[in-house]
């Protein structure tokens, strides 16, 4: 990417899914027994108050784009602001001080009803928690 993505506009969630995709097929063989669905919507997305979803099945190597399931393994809804530092924190490298900062600031968020989250990653397998993580890596890298 030469240009940093808006986090959240139309070009970062179809970043978001290329790549997925690309990490899904690369990762194929040890995803061959993973089943997980993951949903997250960002709200009073600038300019203009919109709301910006995503959401995915990685099932048997594969990953298959969804449009909003209420039962995902995985739910995060988060407004813009509350959102965006966590979508630019880099995991790979971070200290542990900026590891902390981001979950004292998602905690925040959550108590003061800024974000929610349901059920877990805990449920996710270590393959999926790989190409998870790689894909927040990536698109952090690339998010203004």
């Amino acid at each position: 990417m030469s240009q940093p993505l808006q986090f959240a506009s139309p070009a970062w969630v179809d970043r978001i899914k290329a790549v997925l995709t690309a990490l899904v097929a690369e990762h194929r063989d040890s995803l061959a027994d993973a089943d997980f669905t993951l949903s997250e919507t960002f709200t009073a997305v600038p300019p203009d108050d919109a709301t910006a979803h995503w959401a995915a099945r990685i099932h048997a190597g594969t990953v298959t784009f969804l449009d909003c399931p209420n039962d995902a393994d995985f739910t995060l809804v988060c407004d813009y602001a509350a959102a965006l530092p966590g979508a630019r924190l880099i995991y790979a490298g971070a200290s542990e001080a900026d590891l902390h900062a981001a979950n004292v600031h998602r905690d925040a968020m959550i108590v003061a009803g800024r974000m929610t989250r349901s059920g877990g990653l805990g449920q996710a397998s270590k393959p999926v928690l790989r190409v998870l993580r790689d894909l927040h890596d990536t698109l952090a890298r690339e998010t203004a």
